[in-house]
């Protein structure tokens, strides 16, 4: 027989209205601190997940292009090869490779001017983010004929008032004074997934090529896609090595990851790492101290019980295992109530997406959220293990209670 966790059982079915206030208390401390870090994981982790998931489907994980052109609107010619492709497969972990090209460009309509980056792609996949973003029409037809369809954001749509089939003039510069203009018919209207993309429309990879005066070998740049989007930046490094020693061609090309293009981005969305570790620092010492106060209290209130106790035999350790199987049953009780709260308020979110936010200062219309099994034991399992070490050690203080100054109290 387990004589302290007996005990702790009989005691808690005679508890005073002071203790059972304490112990509502210490349990709705806990439920909430859980629910609270729960839910804040869930959502720095939606939005790590979601912002990343964005910038894959805009550049994939990692571009290789000329760097004297990676920011601008022109990328500098690279030509396909053999010894490219060789590169390309030796490097571990990628499960695709896209080429695109770019060109800075004015789109015109009869009403107005804007202007754009044209890229082009090769394909656009149906699941990417892109799609999502179709405010109306369809994407661009890539096949084996070459069309002129072209997906404009809708920025640059509103701005030339242009709708869904309806024909812009896509104009061009060669030299200072040769203007080379390319009617293109709308096909889609999308809504750019972050600032950064606004004004990016996108269109057949051969007409692009066309545009700059290539032949299908030549391309601005390869998009990348790992298997691990979180080991994009050792891929990287790899390709730049095998670039470095084994790339025979004259242009001045590298491998940069999404992390590194969009640096301000990801920056950002690293300071809501820091702001949830201030957050479960907080909450867990809110817990911590209403479980403290809640044991401190039952010990007082249960001097003469501990007096007697220790007056028939028993030892300071057992003791305190009373009171220790008095905070686990809190504990559990708390824990259990702030899972299930959590898991009903993300659920609700992430299906309904309750709670909106401004697209414009979140690049995200809605709170995401996301949190995998392996976290939320990690963060049940970590709080109750510490909450509970430390309320022991708390219960310390019984070792200074004395048998004849114990059975006296009242």
């Amino acid at each position: 027989m387990n004589l302290p966790l007996l005990i702790a059982q009989k005691t808690a079915q005679t508890t005073t209205s002071t203790q059972s206030t304490m112990v509502r208390l210490a349990t709705a401390a806990v439920a909430v601190s859980i629910a609270v870090m729960a839910i804040t994981v869930a959502v720095v982790a939606g939005f790590g997940e979601k912002i990343g998931a964005t910038l894959r489907d805009i550049s994939a994980d990692i571009v290789v292009t000329d760097l004297s052109s990676l920011y601008g609107a022109e990328a500098n010619p690279i030509s396909k090869s053999d010894n490219l492709n060789t590169i390309f497969s030796s490097a571990q972990g990628i499960e695709s490779i896209d080429e695109y090209a770019l060109r800075g460009c004015v789109v015109r309509s009869e009403k107005a001017a804007s202007g754009i980056i044209l890229k082009g792609v090769a394909t656009i996949p149906e699941n990417s983010v892109i799609t999502e973003c179709l405010t109306s029409g369809t994407l661009p037809e890539i096949g084996d004929t070459r069309n002129r369809d072209i997906l404009l954001p809708k920025s640059v749509a509103t701005r030339l008032g242009v709708g869904i089939g309806e024909r812009v003039e896509i104009i061009t510069t060669e030299g200072k004074s040769s203007i080379r203009p390319t009617i293109f018919k709308v096909s889609g209207i999308y809504s750019p997934p972050i600032d950064n993309t606004s004004n990016i429309a996108f269109t057949d990879i051969r007409n692009v090529q066309r545009i700059n005066g290539w032949d299908y070998s030549t391309v601005s740049g390869f998009e990348i896609r790992v298997s691990e989007p979180k080991h994009a930046s050792y891929t990287t490094d790899i390709i730049n090595d095998l670039l470095f020693n084994q790339y025979q061609g004259t242009e001045n090309i590298a491998a940069i990851s999404s992390r590194e293009l969009y640096a301000t981005i990801f920056a950002w969305i690293d300071t809501h790492d820091i702001n949830a570790v201030v957050i479960i620092v907080i909450m867990f010492i809110v817990a911590l101290f209403n479980m403290i106060t809640a044991m401190l209290i039952m010990v007082f209130e249960r001097t003469r019980m501990v007096g007697i106790l220790k007056s028939l035999g028993m030892n300071n350790n057992s003791i305190r295992q009373i009171f220790a199987n008095m905070a686990a049953k809190i504990v559990i009780k708390g824990v259990t109530i702030g899972n299930i709260a959590a898991i009903i308020l993300i659920v609700i979110q992430k299906f309904t997406g309750a709670i909106k936010l401004d697209k414009s200062a979140y690049f995200v219309s809605e709170v995401p959220v996301s949190i995998g099994v392996i976290e939320f034991l990690t963060i049940n399992i970590i709080f109750a293990v510490a909450i509970l070490a430390l309320t022991f050690a708390a219960t310390s203080i019984v070792a200074r209670i004395k048998p004849s100054e114990a059975v006296k109290f009242e």
